[in-house]
C-alpha cells in the first residue's frame, strides 16, 4: 500500500516542475515569516513589524500561488517562473532583504528551475550512431 502510494507520488512528481515549486514555496515561507513572528530571547522579544509586513504578505501570497500553480498546472510553468523571478527581486527591496536573502535566493532558484523545466523525455543516442560519429572524427593519416 505504502509502496504503491510512493510510486504514484513519483509518477505525479515527474510530470511537473516539482522541485521548482518546492523551492518557491520555501522562499515564500521565508519571506512571510520574519515580519509576523516575534522571537523571544529570555525576557526580550525581537519583532520586525514595519510596513514591510504588508508587502511581505502580498509577495509571500503571490509566491505561494506561483508554487501551487507550478504543481497543479505545469503548462503555466514559464509564466509562473517569470513572475516568481520578478517577485523575488522585488522582495529583495521591500521585505527585509527578501527574507534576509534566503527567501530571495530560494525563490530565484525555484523560478529558474521552473523556466528551465521541460516535460519532454531525454533523447539518448543509439550505440550505432555514436560509432558513426567517432569514425568521422578520426583523422586519416596522409
Amino acid at each position: 500500500m505504502l509502496l504503491r502510494a510512493w510510486r504514484g507520488f513519483t509518477a505525479w512528481r515527474r510530470g511537473r516542475p516539482f522541485w521548482a515549486g518546492l523551492f518557491v514555496a520555501a522562499g515564500a515561507f521565508v519571506v512571510l515569516f520574519p515580519p509576523f513572528v516575534g522571537v523571544k530571547l529570555g525576557h526580550m522579544v525581537i519583532s520586525i513589524q514595519t510596513i514591510g509586513g504588508t508587502s511581505a504578505l502580498l509577495i509571500g501570497a503571490l509566491l505561494t500561488i506561483c508554487a501551487v500553480s507550478l504543481w497543479v498546472q505545469p503548462k503555466f510553468r514559464l509564466a509562473a517562473g517569470i513572475v516568481t523571478v520578478l517577485l523575488s527581486l522585488v522582495a529583495l527591496v521591500v521585505t527585509n532583504l527578501g527574507g534576509f536573502l534566503v527567501g530571495t535566493i530560494l525563490s530565484l532558484l525555484g523560478g529558474a528551475l521552473a523556466i528551465a523545466w521541460t516535460d519532454e523525455p531525454k533523447k539518448a543516442a543509439r550505440p550505432a550512431e555514436r560509432e558513426d560519429d567517432q569514425e568521422t572524427q578520426r583523422v586519416q593519416p596522409t
